[in-house]
């Protein structure tokens, strides 16, 4: 069985406001014994957040089993001690990571709004004769008309990939040439900022070119027709007045239908204004 844990950590900051990666590590370890674990929003330098703490570097000791691949939204100068500033996403895997690619996301010009540099990283994996691809992203809040683009460009990732599937490039092993042929399985999870009854939403479940798997949403896929549980605002009710609601997901390609096992929402612990997100899937 392969399990993931996806969680938008805010950086360390819990409910009670205290930033504590400890925190952190103890929630994913009670939440799961996680393969690979997929954070959003980890700091490194940056004055703004986390008093200019090297978050990477926190959780590469706390998991020093796993590999660390670190996707930052931006690169900033003047972080703490002379340091650049990152804020961005984080991969831990204790799986074969194939190779690791990091995008930008779009951010059209939308001067009504304020809005964060987005990035989503795509990792090709191997697990006991299973592979797949695993992107793991934080999309814009506040501004509706970027993350309707961002949305629109994981999908164009999906599609890219599936078509490279099918129509390979020359290979050449052992040199920068080598094709590394992307499945066309694909896991989409992180903090997505909309709610299941929005338009970003229905685009990403929308259909594809023939040929190309649709995206499924994995909880719906295992429990058809039930309450979904919330997955931000559950104790954290100064930020989300609207309460319990979901903006994390994990989107699976439809040919993993039936390899999906379980999914679960650690729904006790506040160490962050979001929830650890657990998908279990059958590898074989």
């Amino acid at each position: 069985m392969l399990t993931l844990l996806s969680w938008n950590i805010q950086y360390g900051k819990g409910v009670d406001g205290r930033i504590d990666l400890c925190r952190i590590r103890d929630g994913i370890l009670e939440t799961a014994d996680a393969d690979i674990v997929c954070l959003q929003e980890v700091s490194r330098f940056e004055p703004g957040t986390s008093k200019g703490a090297d978050q990477l570097q926190a959780f590469q000791e706390f998991f020093p089993d796993y590999e660390a691949f670190y996707g930052p939204a931006y690169d900033r100068s003047e972080g703490v001690d002379g340091k650049r500033r990152q804020f961005g996403n984080l991969v831990l895997s204790r799986i074969q990571v194939k190779q690791a690619v990091h995008h930008v996301l779009p951010s059209p010009p939308d001067p009504e709004n304020r809005f964060m540099l987005r990035q989503a990283s795509e990792l090709q994996l191997s697990y006991q004769g299973f592979s797949f691809r695993l992107v793991n992203t934080h999309l814009e809040y506040f501004s509706e008309k970027q993350q309707l683009e961002q949305v629109h460009r994981l999908r164009e990732f999906h599609q890219l990939a599936c078509a490279m599937n099918l129509n390979p490039g020359i290979d050449m092993p052992g040199t920068p040439f080598e094709q590394l042929n992307p499945p066309v399985e694909v896991i989409i999870c992180g903090d997505f900022n909309f709610t299941p009854e929005s338009e970003s939403y229905r685009q990403m479940l929308a259909s594809t070119p023939e040929g190309i798997p649709v995206l499924r949403d994995a909880w719906n896929v295992l429990h058809p027709g039930e309450v979904r549980d919330p997955t931000c605002g559950v104790f954290d009710r100064k930020q989300w007045g609207e309460g319990p609601h979901c903006r994390d997901y994990y989107f699976v390609s439809s040919n993993l239908d039936q390899r999906l096992e379980s999914i679960f929402i650690n729904l006790t612990t506040r160490a962050s204004d979001h929830q650890p997100v657990v998908l279990q899937i059958q590898e074989r």
